[in-house]
């Protein structure tokens, strides 16, 4: 007699929600894009300097010659100055460039201190506050905060020789405060690091303060119109933007160094 075998039915399959196929189907998605090579962004130090360096030259070329047709070759006929082109003037190319400039370290300073504070606050601190501080800068550069301030204190003060513009007595207080103040922070690197960090403040102080002070004297003495006047700014303009540039550098080389622990997602 033939084994007796028990009919098991089939348990009846479910219908597969939207939910359930919208979830498999991102899955799919993001098995598809880990599955793919990630893309890398390679900036290249040595170039991007050489066009800012370059950049650099070729404005205060332009403007310095405009002066020098101006008060040495009268008979060019170059009565006027291009002033959209003019190292001294604010709403021109040369301030926005600069301002561009700060605002690019400012945001440099902000990824360096982000990344810093993961490990520790209190070592981001110093970041923080250079970012601010070119922040602020930036700003002036365009809103010519300064010059408000210089008009504010010559009412109140009696401003006279290297202190004729009002505003270079507290910004020179300021930063030697602030210098004093990061004598820490400057130490605690090394090598070229250490000198390009230095070399930016002594540079870029030098033409924001140390020139501006010169040229506030002799506009006391001559007035702002005066070809010697006009070289000072430009000494002044042209120390600015070579210590923007080695500073940038330094941060660059900061960022450079710490590419492989840092990594920027959209989500």
């Amino acid at each position: 007699m033939p084994p007796l075998t028990a009919a098991v039915p089939e348990a009846p399959r479910r219908p597969v929600s939207a939910q359930g196929r919208d979830l498999e189907a991102e899955a799919r998605r993001v098995a598809v894009q880990l599955g793919q090579p990630a893309r890398r962004l390679t900036i290249r130090l040595g170039g991007v300097m050489t066009f800012l360096w370059a950049s650099v030259a070729l404005i205060v070329l332009v403007s310095l010659v405009q002066d020098l047709l101006i008060f040495l070759a009268p008979e060019v006929g170059m009565t006027d100055r291009i002033y959209r082109l003019d190292l001294d003037t604010e709403a021109s190319l040369p301030t926005w460039f600069s301002s561009g400039l700060m605002l690019v370290c400012a945001l440099a300073l902000l990824a360096i201190a982000v990344q810093v504070r993961r490990d520790r606050f209190f070592q981001a601190l110093p970041w923080f506050i250079l970012a601010g501080f070119f922040f602020v800068l930036s700003l002036d550069e365009i809103a010519t905060i300064h010059e408000w301030l210089s008009a504010v204190l010559s009412a109140r003060m009696d401003n006279t020789g290297l202190f004729y513009f009002a505003w270079t007595l507290p910004a020179l207080v300021v930063c030697l405060a602030g210098l004093a103040c990061f004598v820490p922070f400057i130490l605690g690197f090394s090598g070229l690091d250490r000198t390009l960090l230095i070399g930016s403040a002594v540079v870029f102080l030098s033409g924001a303060v140390g020139m501006e002070m010169l040229g506030g004297a002799e506009a006391e003495l001559n007035g702002v119109t005066g070809l010697r006047y006009r070289m000072l700014m430009t000494v002044e303009e042209s120390l600015e933007l070579a210590g923007l540039l080695i500073f940038l550098l330094f941060l660059l080389r900061r960022l450079r160094a710490s590419h492989n622990r840092t990594m920027i997602c959209f989500e």
